[in-house]
């Protein structure tokens, strides 16, 4: 029966790296997932994993939107033009800079969602060089979100897994996930230095005042990255909570918008749960570890994760996991390795729909010695107090 597993993922996640945001991709994975469940796979880890997902996702997708409307993003696209004074290499620290705050308020997905429409802007307004300033996001976004645990869902996972305090958690991760975000960061100006070196078009200071609208957004925004800050510091998961606000503030907007649920990603990361928790894997190994070990422990799940995803490859990890070095290491590979590829990283895939499926910025070429470095300097950050 192990065959018929490891041969129903392999379809899984071979249609989802082939066509990422093809409708065949989502077909395959349902079926092959509907097979599998049929010969035996338990479907229960993929509602369970994939339902908070879906609720949190819709929800951070449809303020973004709002966010959109208000005008609030045209507003904040200016304000960091202004700031980065025509200077590409400067606007591009300011990007990273405001992705990797909001990405510890409102987790990777959420951030992705914000800034891509951003960058977007600052593209076409002021003629920023987009393909720097995108790789950045992605590139800083996935690596930073080991930083809090609030950062990205697969850290809840490993944390409710395990019973791991918040305060532990971030005590052990806070300095890798930062190193590793910053590494990246580098890392892709370094390989973009020749579109980083032109100046852009700086726009002249907007004096009006907010509109109704932009404060409107601002305060959804700030209670929603609040919410979700609080939320694991008293054991709760902040998707729902995050869900709960932003649809409270969706019904309170004047001119409302549709919601916008990503029912293609939720397919997808649904179907892939249930054939990945369904292959069984030797146990990772508990108790202290080398660093040697812990990049081994990290790249290898990160290498699970960059060809399945993190979130199903989470749900697997997770039951092979014990407290300890080989957790913070596989919580490592399951953020930090999951860049290697476009399927990786939910927040990934949402980051390729949002700027028009450019799958040709998102290469394995381009993102896996970006996951690479990432993996190998959180793993040496995280070995130093060890």
């Amino acid at each position: 029966m192990l065959i018929v597993h490891i041969i129903l993922a392999a379809v899984a996640v071979g249609a989802i790296a082939l066509r990422p945001e093809g409708g065949v991709a989502v077909l395959v994975v349902a079926a092959a997932a509907g097979i599998d469940a049929l010969a035996g796979a338990d479907a229960g880890p993929a509602l369970d994993t994939v339902l908070p997902l879906a609720c949190f996702l819709t929800a951070a997708l449809s303020l973004a939107a709002m966010i959109e409307r208000s005008g609030l993003c045209d507003r904040a696209a200016a304000v960091l033009a202004r700031a980065g004074r025509g200077r590409c290499l400067a606007l591009y620290a300011l990007v990273c800079a405001v992705c990797a705050g909001l990405t510890a308020v409102v987790s990777l997905d959420g951030a992705v969602v914000l800034m891509v429409p951003l960058v977007l802007v600052l593209h076409r307004r002021f003629g920023a060089p987009f393909a720097p300033l995108f790789v950045g996001v992605v590139a800083v976004a996935n690596p930073v979100s080991i930083a809090v645990p609030q950062g990205n869902p697969t850290n809840l996972v490993v944390m409710e897994r395990l019973g791991l305090s918040p305060a532990v958690f971030t005590a052990h991760l806070l300095v890798p996930g930062l190193a590793a975000a910053v590494a990246c960061a580098l890392a892709v100006a370094l390989a973009e230095r020749s579109a980083l070196r032109r100046g852009y078009t700086v726009p002249e200071r907007d004096r009006t005042p907010l509109r109704g609208a932009e404060r409107y957004a601002i305060a959804a925004l700030a209670a929603a990255g609040l919410t979700a800050w609080i939320a694991p510091l008293v054991g709760v998961p902040p998707m729902w909570p995050f869900a709960g606000v932003v649809a409270l503030a969706l019904l309170g907007e004047r001119r409302r918008g549709r919601l916008i649920v990503p029912w293609r990603l939720t397919i997808q990361v649904a179907g892939l749960v249930v054939v990945v928790h369904a292959l069984a894997v030797a146990a990772l190994p508990g108790g202290s570890l080398a660093l040697p070990a812990l990049v081994a422990v990290g790249a290898g799940v990160g290498l699970v994760a960059a060809i399945a995803n993190n979130l199903p490859a989470s749900v697997w990890a997770a039951s092979l996991l014990a407290a300890g070095p080989a957790a913070y290491a596989a919580t490592i590979g399951l953020a930090v390795g999951a860049l290697a590829t476009p399927q990786g990283s939910v927040a990934t895939l949402v980051a390729s729909d949002l700027a028009g499926g450019r799958r040709e910025l998102l290469s394995p070429r381009r993102l896996a010695p970006l996951a690479a470095v990432g993996v190998v300097v959180a793993c040496v950050l995280l070995a130093v107090p060890l």
